[in-house]
Parts: structure tokens; sequence; C-alpha cells
């Protein structure tokens, strides 16, 4: 390079490390612009559930965890596939009965696994019978261990969905007297707490009516009301 062209070239600033990593920060990041902001099934699932299962929209969903109605299309298909998810969720926290406990003590345990369910999914009434056996399976699935207990217990397979169904169906009718949001057993109060355990005392009473396959031991209502 000629010396001439030296002396008549302007200087370049001199950049100090703290300014470079200044500027560095100062420059939008443009690869990010446009990009939909990311959410996993959970997230869309746990509003949803919060929201109330019959009440919930795909929209509000969207809002509230910050996606587009779209996105959350794309991922489930269709607001029904939404709900399944929901109602397969739900079902992942029930623990499958354990040992080998008597009728009373299957029916009690089957009854807390079902009422801690239905504690926490507000509406899931109004949702239920929308779909098919076959549909819920997921959510019926892990109960399977109670049902197997009670074919031990001498009760047909009619009479231990039935028991099933009428034990679920009373919890489900005792969920519409306390409020529509998510829940614990320790937000229930005494008297509906009360009320669930002598719907329990009933069915089990009713059990033994003295009908062939339907007695249990005399002890039973002893073990229940514990």
């Amino acid at each position: 390079m000629h010396p001439q062209e030296l002396r008549t070239r302007p200087n370049r600033p001199h950049i100090t490390t703290g300014q470079r990593l200044a500027l560095t920060h100062a420059t939008p990041n443009l690869t990010s612009v446009g990009r939909p902001p990311s959410f996993t099934n959970d997230d869309a699932i746990t509003a949803a559930t919060a929201a109330g299962l019959a009440s919930f929209s795909v929209k509000g969903v969207a809002a509230e965890i910050g996606v587009s109605p779209a996105a959350l299309y794309q991922r489930f298909g269709t607001r029904r596939g939404l709900l399944a998810a929901c109602l397969a969720t739900a079902a992942l926290s029930v623990r499958p009965l354990t040992g080998i406990p008597d009728l009373a003590e299957t029916l009690r345990r089957l009854s807390d696994q079902w009422w801690a369910m239905i504690l926490r999914c507000p509406e899931l009434d109004r949702v239920l019978y929308t779909f098919s056996d076959a549909e819920l399976f997921p959510m019926t699935a892990p109960f399977a261990s109670y049902r197997d207990r009670l074919f031990t217990l001498d009760l047909t397979v009619d009479q231990a969905n039935f028991t099933e169904s009428i034990l679920s169906c009373n919890l489900m009718h005792l969920r519409r007297h306390l409020p529509a949001t998510v829940l614990t057993a320790a937000d229930v109060p005494p008297d509906v707490e009360a009320h669930r355990k002598s719907s329990l005392t009933f069915l089990l009473r009713s059990l033994c009516s003295g009908q062939p396959g339907w007695q249990v031991q005399p002890d039973s209502d002893q073990a229940v009301a514990s």
C-alpha cells in the first residue's frame, strides 16, 4: 500500500471488549423473529383442566399459555383431542391396588383414587359420558387392579363393573357441590367428606344383601368407616 494512502485513510475507531459485548446485546436476534413460542402438552392440558373440562376453549387455552390456537390444533387436532389428552393425563396419578385387601378396604381405596382424580378434574362429570368405553380406556385402565381384586372376591364381571360405576357416579355427584376448580382432598369440607364415607358404607351394605356372590365379611362395615 502506498504511504500516501496510509496518511489519507480515516482511522478506524478502536472498540474495546466491553463495547463489543454491549453492541452484541443491543443487536436484535433476527433469527427468533416470527418463531412461535414453544409449549409442552402438559402446558395445554394443565390450562384446559384448570378452566374446566366442559368449559375450556382452544382460544382461551392458547391465550393462557401464550401460543396461537393454530398451534394447539396442530398438536392435538381438535378440541376433543385436547380433552382426551386431559382425561388420559388425569389417570396418571391413580395408584394401583397393592396387597390382598378385603372387599371393604378395596372399595375404600377405589373410592379414594376416583375421588382424587375427580377433584383434580373440574367438570369431569359433564364430559365423561360423551366418550365411548374404548376412548376412555386410557383413563380407566389404571383402575384395572381394583376390578381384578373385586373378581377374586367372588363378584362377577357385571357386578364389579356395576359397583365401580355406582361408586364413581356418586362421587361425581358430590363433586358438583364443590367449586369448579382443581382441588385436593384437603380442600373438601368435612360434611362433604362425611357424605362420601356414608355413601361408601351404603354401597357396601347393598353388596351384603344376602344374594349369592354379593356376601362379604360381617366386619366389613367397620373397615369402611375407619
